[in-house]
Protein backbone atom coordinates (compact mmCIF):
# COMPACT_ATOMS: atom_id res chain seq x y z
CA UNK A 1 0.00 0.00 0.00
CA UNK A 2 1.70 3.70 -0.82
CA UNK A 3 0.61 5.61 2.36
CA UNK A 4 1.28 8.73 0.59
CA UNK A 5 -2.41 8.18 -1.20
CA UNK A 6 -4.23 8.14 2.39
CA UNK A 7 -5.18 11.86 2.33
CA UNK A 8 -8.49 13.28 4.18
CA UNK A 9 -11.05 13.93 2.13
CA UNK A 10 -14.11 16.83 2.84
CA UNK A 11 -17.33 15.97 4.56
CA UNK A 12 -20.43 16.33 5.10
CA UNK A 13 -22.40 16.19 8.81
CA UNK A 14 -25.60 16.23 9.26
CA UNK A 15 -26.73 18.89 12.79
CA UNK A 16 -28.80 16.77 14.97
CA UNK A 17 -31.49 18.09 17.63
CA UNK A 18 -29.16 17.90 21.15
CA UNK A 19 -31.85 15.79 22.61
CA UNK A 20 -33.42 13.38 20.36
CA UNK A 21 -30.66 13.23 17.94
CA UNK A 22 -32.62 13.54 14.64
CA UNK A 23 -31.16 15.35 11.74
CA UNK A 24 -32.66 19.04 11.60
CA UNK A 25 -32.36 19.52 7.82
CA UNK A 26 -28.94 21.12 7.59
CA UNK A 27 -26.07 19.73 6.36
CA UNK A 28 -22.48 21.08 6.99
CA UNK A 29 -19.27 20.43 4.72
CA UNK A 30 -16.14 20.70 6.31
CA UNK A 31 -12.36 19.85 5.51
CA UNK A 32 -9.90 18.46 8.18
CA UNK A 33 -8.03 20.50 10.89
CA UNK A 34 -5.45 18.92 8.23
CA UNK A 35 -6.16 21.13 5.42
CA UNK A 36 -4.24 24.35 3.96
CA UNK A 37 -6.89 26.10 4.93
CA UNK A 38 -6.73 25.66 8.79
CA UNK A 39 -3.35 25.33 8.75
CA UNK A 40 -2.89 28.83 7.45
CA UNK A 41 -5.65 30.13 10.27
CA UNK A 42 -3.62 28.15 13.58
CA UNK A 43 -0.37 29.93 11.98
CA UNK A 44 -1.82 33.20 12.20
CA UNK A 45 -2.87 32.50 15.48
CA UNK A 46 0.37 31.29 16.92
CA UNK A 47 2.44 34.15 15.10
CA UNK A 48 -0.60 36.32 16.81
CA UNK A 49 0.55 34.26 20.19
CA UNK A 50 4.34 34.85 19.93
CA UNK A 51 3.90 38.48 19.18
CA UNK A 52 1.97 39.34 22.66
CA UNK A 53 3.97 36.96 24.32
CA UNK A 54 6.98 39.16 23.32
CA UNK A 55 5.54 42.46 24.40
CA UNK A 56 4.90 40.83 28.05
CA UNK A 57 0.87 40.04 27.25
CA UNK A 58 -0.40 36.45 27.02
CA UNK A 59 -3.83 35.17 25.40
CA UNK A 60 -7.26 36.18 26.83
CA UNK A 61 -10.14 33.33 27.56
CA UNK A 62 -12.44 35.41 24.72
CA UNK A 63 -9.00 35.31 22.35
CA UNK A 64 -8.66 31.31 22.84
CA UNK A 65 -12.71 31.50 22.24
CA UNK A 66 -12.41 33.48 19.33
CA UNK A 67 -10.04 31.39 18.09
CA UNK A 68 -11.77 28.37 18.32
CA UNK A 69 -14.77 30.11 16.50
CA UNK A 70 -12.27 31.13 13.68
CA UNK A 71 -10.67 27.51 13.03
CA UNK A 72 -14.25 26.41 12.82
CA UNK A 73 -15.08 28.39 10.43
CA UNK A 74 -12.33 28.07 8.69
CA UNK A 75 -12.58 23.87 8.34
CA UNK A 76 -16.59 25.06 6.91
CA UNK A 77 -16.97 24.91 3.52
CA UNK A 78 -20.27 25.76 3.03
CA UNK A 79 -24.01 24.82 4.82
CA UNK A 80 -27.16 23.37 3.15
CA UNK A 81 -30.24 24.50 5.34
CA UNK A 82 -32.59 22.50 3.23
CA UNK A 83 -35.24 21.60 6.04
CA UNK A 84 -34.25 24.22 8.77
CA UNK A 85 -34.67 28.29 9.28
CA UNK A 86 -32.96 30.26 12.10
CA UNK A 87 -35.33 33.21 13.07
CA UNK A 88 -37.37 32.73 10.33
CA UNK A 89 -34.46 32.72 7.43
CA UNK A 90 -32.52 30.45 5.54
CA UNK A 91 -28.91 31.16 6.22
CA UNK A 92 -26.69 32.37 3.35
CA UNK A 93 -23.20 30.88 4.14
CA UNK A 94 -21.29 33.36 5.20
CA UNK A 95 -18.87 34.07 8.25
CA UNK A 96 -21.08 36.70 10.45
CA UNK A 97 -24.24 34.21 9.38
CA UNK A 98 -22.02 31.13 11.30
CA UNK A 99 -20.90 33.43 14.29
CA UNK A 100 -24.53 34.25 14.95
CA UNK A 101 -25.44 30.92 14.99
CA UNK A 102 -22.73 29.23 17.32
CA UNK A 103 -23.30 32.85 19.67
CA UNK A 104 -26.80 31.81 20.10
CA UNK A 105 -26.26 28.12 19.64
CA UNK A 106 -23.96 26.93 21.09
CA UNK A 107 -24.49 22.99 20.87
CA UNK A 108 -24.31 23.75 17.37
CA UNK A 109 -20.65 24.70 17.19
CA UNK A 110 -20.31 21.66 19.38
CA UNK A 111 -21.33 19.34 16.93
CA UNK A 112 -19.33 21.14 14.09
CA UNK A 113 -16.42 21.35 16.43
CA UNK A 114 -16.61 17.05 17.07
CA UNK A 115 -17.06 16.28 13.76
CA UNK A 116 -13.82 18.57 12.77
CA UNK A 117 -12.31 17.03 15.09
CA UNK A 118 -12.93 13.33 14.24
CA UNK A 119 -9.73 12.44 12.17
CA UNK A 120 -10.71 8.90 11.40
CA UNK A 121 -13.89 9.89 9.44
CA UNK A 122 -12.27 12.01 6.94
CA UNK A 123 -10.34 8.71 5.98
CA UNK A 124 -13.61 7.18 5.44
CA UNK A 125 -15.11 6.66 1.84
Amino acid sequence: MDISTLTPNERIIEIKHPATDENLGIRVTIVSLDDDKTKQIRRQFINKRLELEKKGKSFRADDIEENEVDLLIASMTGWDWYDAEFHGEKLEFNTNNIKKVFRELPWFKKQVSEAVSDEKAFFQS
